[in-house]
């Protein structure tokens, strides 16, 4: 269907409670990146809403062959009754080609596990070198998005996080999330979320793309405080391997 017409919330719906994402780029550049998607229209109550999609990198730009599993993204946002969603999708870090993403939306009466969802913050970024902390303060085409809290929301509720690397630099590295700052009621939170590992390729060989599905952390109840700002940071651990795009989502309850 080249032209399906709007996408409008189905009547007797009161929630989007998630969607499923999968998003992928052709690897047509040596490089690393990451897909988010943006929900905004007169559809979601709050304006919009955004949403890490996985990290996709490339170490040669001659060949490679990947697949990636859809992944089902808790959301349980409230919606407004046949009014319209507008889909977009986003990349992240360096140019990587042409990508291709595909999402579904799942609407209910209620707003689904972890019951509703008060706002999310999305930030990415690039970490560059081992053992540096690297906050995450960009949201693509948005150069400043704010990393306040909601007003009404207690909790971390979830929290979506993806990275790819470029295979720059032969090693094995792992990556942390560090969130902290005012917002963050009994400290700094940290989670290891992902592992990269690269062999220096040949000249004229193929090598592997990187490619991450979008990991959910659900049922967190992290204690939060209202309206403060949360700090997002990433770090490379272990042994570099090039250059890391990282994308984080923070959904707040």
């Amino acid at each position: 269907q080249t032209a399906p017409g709007p996408l409008l919330v189905p009547g007797g719906m009161q929630y989007l409670q998630g969607a499923m994402v999968v998003a992928m780029s052709d690897a047509a550049a040596a490089e690393s990146g990451a897909h988010m998607i943006r929900l905004e229209g007169p559809g979601i109550e709050r304006g919009s809403f955004t949403f890490a999609a996985g990290g996709n990198g490339a170490d040669v730009a001659t060949g490679g062959l990947g697949t990636m599993p859809a992944t089902y993204i808790p959301i349980g946002i409230k919606v407004r009754e046949a009014q319209e969603i507008l889909v977009f999708a986003e990349m992240l870090g360096t140019d990587l080609g042409t990508s291709t993403a595909s999402v579904t939306l799942v609407f209910g009466t209620e707003p689904g596990v972890g019951g509703e969802v008060k706002g999310e913050v999305t930030v990415e970024g690039e970490v560059t070198a081992v053992d540096t902390l690297t906050r995450l303060t960009t949201q693509g085409s948005v150069a400043s998005p704010s990393r306040l809290t909601p007003p009404d929301a207690t909790k971390i509720q979830r929290v979506i996080v993806a990275s790819s690397t470029d295979g720059g630099a032969a090693g094995q590295a792992a990556m942390v999330l560090r969130l902290s700052g005012d917002a963050i009621k009994g400290g700094e939170q940290t989670f290891t979320f992902a592992g990269h590992t690269s062999q220096t390729v040949q000249t004229g060989s193929d090598a592997a793309p990187s490619i991450m599905p979008p990991v959910v952390f659900d049922d967190l109840d992290i204690e939060i405080t209202s309206n403060e700002t949360l700090d997002i940071a990433v770090e490379m651990v272990g042994t570099d391997v090039g250059d890391t795009t990282n994308v984080v989502t923070v959904i707040f309850a």
